[in-house]
Order: structure tokens, then sequence, then C-alpha cells
């Protein structure tokens, strides 16, 4: 069985960091860590709307996240979490996104950075994956062979989600600071370009990891 991750990206409330319901999960957090199968959690805020929440979770197998979606625990802490959405955000295009996605490494490696950039590539749902993957594998080569300074890792794959009938292609990249992740995106501009010839619709963002 391959190890799952599972992504989500929540708009919050304003008052949602001293709501009861925040309390209410911070006392869950021991509880929701210790699920079987449930090998990490990782929660970030995004730098561009620091009131969100990034929530990673790596799981031993795609079985073991299907089987706690049934759990009492689970359903507790999803009405929980409902309840601190701003679903005002919407209007502004801030609407929550969820995924699993099938990563070449572990997330792991990427996710002891002290600054990680999620990218999401929504592609068209007939696109050829091999073409695209030979893109992006050209440009994991370039930066193998020219690392950015402070560049600690990444990891990519498939999302098993489509959304709004798009594939989409997620890569997550850990760095030292925001300054060294700007230098490095700087230096693969170029290789980026190949993604463009296969669709223009892809949200790039930075998260730290809360304390």
């Amino acid at each position: 069985m391959a190890q799952i991750t599972e992504i989500t990206w929540l708009p919050l409330r304003a008052d949602a960091k001293d709501s009861e319901a925040s309390s209410s999960l911070k006392s869950l957090a021991p509880e929701m860590r210790s699920r079987p199968g449930l090998e990490l959690s990782w929660q970030g805020a995004t730098l561009e709307r620091p009131n969100s929440l990034d929530n990673i979770n790596v799981w031993a197998s795609e079985e073991a996240y299907r089987a706690s979606l049934s759990t009492d625990l689970h359903k507790q802490a999803t009405a929980l979490v409902t309840s601190l959405i701003d679903t005002d955000a919407a209007a502004t295009g801030a609407v929550p996104y969820h995924n699993l996605l099938t990563l070449h490494k572990p997330a792991q490696t990427v996710l002891v950075a002290p600054v990680v950039q999620i990218t999401n590539i929504f592609l068209p749902s007939d696109v050829d994956k091999e073409a695209f993957e030979a893109v992006w594998e050209d440009l994991v080569a370039h930066m193998r062979a020219n690392p950015p300074e402070g560049f600690i890792a990444g990891a990519h794959g498939w999302g098993l989600e489509e959304v709004n009938g798009a594939k989409v292609f997620t890569a997550l990249s850990g760095w030292e600071s925001i300054e060294s992740n700007v230098k490095g995106e700087g230096s693969v501009s170029d290789k980026f370009a190949g993604v463009l010839k296969f669709t223009n619709v892809f949200h790039v963002y930075l998260t730290r990891p809360l304390s």
C-alpha cells in the first residue's frame, strides 16, 4: 500500500483563533495526531493570507485515510473546523481546497523547512500526463544540477481528485527563507515556461509552519 498525502487549505473567520471551536480542536489534537495510519500531521498559515490554515496529513495508505473518515473523532473535528471557515471569502476567490496526493517522495522531506511553497497546477482532464511529467522532470533536473541557495527539498505528484473538471498536479518545495525562495524561483522561470504550454491556471503560495 502506497503512502498518501492529504492536503487542505481553509480561509478562516477573523475571530477563529480565539473561538470556542478552536479551543475544542486544540483539546482534540493529541487524539487526532494518534489516528491509526497517520504518519505526520502538519499545519501552516499562508503568508499572503495569515488568517488561514494549511493542513497536510501524511497517511500510510489511502485505506488508512478512508477508514478515518467514518470515525466519530473525524466527524467531531470536521464540524468544529467547518464552523471556523470564512464563508464570505469565496467572493474574493478564496475557497476551501482539499485533495489527496501521490507524491514521488515523502512529504516529510519538505515539511521540515521553515518556508514551504505549494504549487497547484490545474490541467485539462484529457492532459497527456506523461508529456507534462517530462516537462516537470526537466525543471527538477535543472534544479538538481544547479541547486538554488536555500533550497531544502521538493516533492510532487498528481491529485487523486479532480477540481472543477481539472486534473491537479501539486509540487511542494521547502526553503530556508522567503528570500531564498524568491531567488530560486527566478532561476527556473524559463523552465516553468514549459508548463504554460499545458495550462495557465495555477496557484502558487508560501506558508510557514505554525508553532
